[in-house]
């Protein structure tokens, strides 16, 4: 799903929603599509991220799925 980017003539800013209730600002169009596209990239991590401690917990590794939820990996 794409993130779409809005045009604010009374900021004169562009802005995209946040994914939650929020909006975030960009001076620049381009600044707010890679705005955009770096919230569609951590949304996809973290939905990959609870794929696979909810995979850990099935194989019987909650200590493991516990670190990965925590972000202690990869160090």
């Amino acid at each position: 799903m794409m993130t779409k980017v809005h045009y604010s003539g009374l900021e004169d800013k562009f802005w995209i929603r946040d994914g939650a209730d929020g909006v975030l600002w960009f001076e620049t169009e381009r600044e707010a599509i890679e705005g955009a596209h770096q919230l569609q990239l951590d949304t996809a991590a973290q939905a990959e991220r609870d794929r696979i401690a909810a995979w850990l917990r099935r194989i019987g590794k909650p200590q493991m799925a516990d670190a990965v939820e925590a972000g202690e990996f990869g160090e």
